[in-house]
């Protein structure tokens, strides 16, 4: 049988998944130790098996093993969860999580197609495309309002505020909600740390959406008036549509899915290209490298760094035996660094002939929905800077950390913009 690194210690993952800011600040000289033998760790603090070898992700993501998708509500680390919960948040962690089954990502099967063919209306190439305008006109105007700031902050001032931006393009509700938006998108992402703290934020926001999101579906079912979003997921003219639950969970989980990681995309893109500066000249000087460089930024820092499944079926990897209840999470952003897939994995090359190939936005059936559209802004906003702020200079190239550890999130990014170029 083979074995992981002795190396690795329980405290330390249960360190990282409690989101230790130290821990997760920089977590791949450990993801390397997790890789080491076979590449399966057994986390007894969970209870959980982490699976950290490329090869290994990409066939659980393929569906080569009999695991599922809703690992938050069922299996073994859903229950050690509730079992270090007081008694009194029973009730709601069941809420929320029962509530959350509705999310794409947590279906399996047919019901998981027919959800994602009504979704993919959201998402085609021909409205992708059409954002581009917009998108460009938020980040002209954000870069307006951060060249007016004492210090300017490109987390802070861009990387938050952009997404949750066309979000609410593509969602089509009032931009002046977004602040609101924002707030409850933050709440959902803190649930991932599933304490008593973040799990009472999670359903209170989710409550409020659900609320923002039944005056919007009352709406179109009462006049065929209201966001294009919601009117194509609700067409009784097509053959599939979504219910009223479906429709909240869906318009949640884009909002969710397509604000905290694109955001993490740009903020840790922005550190990266700051911290190898050969990388942002090439791209300065190659502005044509710009778009399939965002794949190179979502490999070497990936902007969501694990999920979590369930086993169905007892099976065996590399000597490991896996049993049916047992929870297993697939850690994609030690996948990302496996040097047996990517040459000389810690450094990053936005010329890399296999970029494309990272796991950040997951693989097969549930591969990201929203992946165009992250590219997208990831194209704007970087083409963007690197034209009119050649000479921007980071200021503080060790930024503290803080969120959950599945969404690490950079805090502040004090930037000198220098002279714009003319």
């Amino acid at each position: 049988m083979t074995v992981a690194d002795p190396s690795v210690r329980d405290e330390e993952i249960t360190a990282f998944f409690a989101a230790d800011p130290a821990t997760i600040a920089w977590p791949y000289p450990m993801y390397q130790r997790w890789r080491q033998g076979s590449g399966v760790v057994r986390w007894h603090g969970g209870p959980a098996t982490l699976i950290t070898r490329y090869a290994d992700v990409k066939d659980v993501m393929a569906g080569k093993y009999p695991i599922r998708q809703n690992a938050y509500r069922f299996g073994e680390l859903a229950e050690g969860t509730i079992s270090r919960l007081p008694v009194e948040q029973h009730e709601v962690f069941f809420k929320v999580l029962d509530f959350e089954s509705h999310f794409l990502s947590r279906k399996e099967g047919q019901e998981h197609q027919r959800l994602r063919r009504i979704a993919a209306r959201a998402f085609t190439a021909r409205r992708m495309e059409l954002l581009r305008e917009s998108v460009q006109a938020h980040v002209d105007d954000l870069i307006a309002e951060m060249q007016g700031e004492a210090q300017p902050d490109i987390k802070r001032d861009l990387a938050n505020k952009l997404p949750v931006r066309v979000i609410v393009d593509l969602i089509g509700v009032p931009q002046s909600d977004r602040e609101l938006i924002w707030e409850w998108s933050e709440a959902v992402g803190r649930l991932f740390s599933l304490d008593e703290k973040s799990l009472r934020e999670a359903d209170e926001a989710i409550d409020a959406f659900r609320d923002y999101v039944g005056h919007t579906v009352e709406k179109v079912r009462r006049t065929g008036e209201g966001p294009e979003l919601a009117k194509a997921m609700l067409d009784s003219r097509e053959e599939e549509v979504m219910t009223e639950d479906e429709l909240v969970a869906m318009y949640l989980l884009i909002l969710f899915g397509g604000s905290e990681t694109t955001t993490n995309l740009l903020g840790n893109g922005f550190l990266a290209l700051q911290t190898h500066r050969d990388q942002w000249d090439l791209l300065r000087e190659h502005p044509e490298l710009v778009a399939g460089a965002m794949d190179e930024l979502m490999r070497y820092d990936s902007p969501h760094h694990y999920l979590p499944r369930v086993v169905a079926e007892d099976f065996e990897l590399h000597g490991t035996r896996f049993t049916a209840g047992q929870t297993a999470i697939i850690v994609m952003g030690a996948a990302n660094r496996d040097e047996a897939k990517f040459d000389d994995p810690d450094r990053l090359d936005v010329t890399r002939a296999n970029k494309r190939e990272h796991l950040s936005l997951a693989f097969g059936a549930h591969h990201c929905l929203g992946a165009a559209l992250a590219r997208l802004e990831g194209d704007v906003v970087f083409s963007t800077l690197l034209r009119r702020f050649p000479d921007a200079r980071l200021l503080d190239d060790q930024p503290a950390y803080a969120g959950s550890a599945m969404l690490r999130a950079i805090q502040s990014l004090p930037t000198d913009l220098g002279t714009p170029a003319r």
